[in-house]
């Protein structure tokens, strides 16, 4: 089971943490070709994952908690939440959490919805799930979900306009995403960046909001 690194606050004003997410897997033919590179890369991400492929293929859903990466809650089957009515959005939520939780022996802390579609109801239907809906400090699309975007487009998209506590979007099953992701880490390790998880990620920023009184 993946176990969540300890973070401090980085006193070198030049480091950019980020948190790279792959959504809508796992898949088998290519979530281990993506764990291969990251073991060789030295760094952890996080998987963001259908619950009806977790059932398909519960031996690649336990692979990437096994190699250290964070998986999150990306629904049941991938609906556009807003279109659901209160039960079959509870089923995207809540029966996803137990179908994760049941099958991998990890359950989710966050919920990645679909689309990014987030609301007030789709917050209080993941609290019933006892988890929280992500959201990004600031969210960098790679756009590799549509196909009229090429190699290259992808590259440099997931490469423009990286902050300090950016989010990088991308999708599991495109196979130009894997094919230039080397270039895209040395891209970014040249604009300084440092690779945490979702819940990494979310207690560095948490760390460096004032405290108040």
């Amino acid at each position: 089971m993946a176990q969540m690194r300890t973070v401090a606050g980085d006193s070198n004003t030049n480091v950019v943490h980020v948190a790279l997410v792959f959504d809508d897997g796992p898949f088998p033919e290519h979530a281990p070709k993506l764990l291969a590179l990251f073991a060789k890369e030295g760094i952890h991400v996080t998987f963001s994952s259908v619950a009806t492929n977790v059932e398909l293929h519960p031996d690649t859903a336990r692979a990437v908690l096994a190699a250290g990466h964070e998986i999150v809650n990306h629904s049941y089957a991938h609906h556009h939440p807003k279109d659901l009515d209160d039960a079959a959005l509870e089923h995207e939520i809540v029966g996803a959490q137990k179908v994760i939780a049941a099958t991998t022996g990890f359950a989710p802390k966050w919920y990645w919805p679909p689309y990014l579609e987030s609301d007030a109801r789709v917050r209080a239907t993941a609290a019933r799930a006892q988890i929280q809906v992500y959201a990004p400090k600031h969210l960098v699309v790679s756009e590799d979900y549509d196909r009229t975007v090429n190699a290259d487009e992808i590259q440099r998209k997931a490469t423009s306009n990286v902050v300090d506590g950016s989010v990088i979007l991308f999708h599991e099953w495109r196979e130009e995403t894997f094919e230039r992701m080397p270039a895209i880490l040395a891209e970014l390790r040249r604009q300084h960046c440092v690779f945490l998880t979702f819940s990494e990620l979310a207690a560095y920023l948490g760390a460096q909001k004032p405290s108040g009184r």
